[in-house]
């Protein structure tokens, strides 16, 4: 008999705490917020050399591509990568500068910024792509590389 009294409370402490401990972790995850696009701001955030460790960019910083963007394992456009960046939202880690590149609207810029597509890690997407970057000037409130 005593077993079964133990059993009784066991079971009643469970029953109280487990949905207690399961909803935790999700209370957590909902009270972080979206990550935001970063506002623009004036100034040179870049760095005129860059050395690419695969992975060790963490930091993401959020801006709108305007049309589709090729992507490239290096500064320049003779190292693509064969896939695409697609208009829209994405995140970028950092810039530099790099070969002078045309999105062939007649916009030019020397600023190459660092992503993620979706076959590959630590690539670069020319600064032509982004919304509201400037020619010829570093895209405002992106860190340099």
């Amino acid at each position: 008999m005593a077993h079964r009294g133990i059993l009784r409370t066991a079971t009643a402490v469970l029953a109280l705490a487990l949905p207690t401990a399961l909803a935790a972790p999700v209370a957590a995850a909902a009270a972080d917020p979206p990550p935001q696009e970063t506002a623009a701001e004036p100034g040179d955030h870049g760095a005129s050399d860059v050395h690419v460790v695969p992975g060790s960019y963490s930091v993401r910083h959020y801006y709108s591509t305007w049309r589709e963007a090729r992507t490239y394992r290096q500064r320049d456009t003779e190292h693509p990568t064969g896939t695409v960046l697609p208009t829209g939202r994405h995140y970028f880690f950092c810039q530099t500068e790099g070969q002078p590149h045309s999105d062939g609207d007649g916009r030019y810029s020397t600023w190459w910024v660092l992503t993620d597509d979706s076959a590959n890690r630590d690539v670069f997407v020319s600064a032509t792509a982004l919304r509201g970057a400037e020619p010829w000037k570093p895209v405002a409130g992106l860190p340099g590389c």
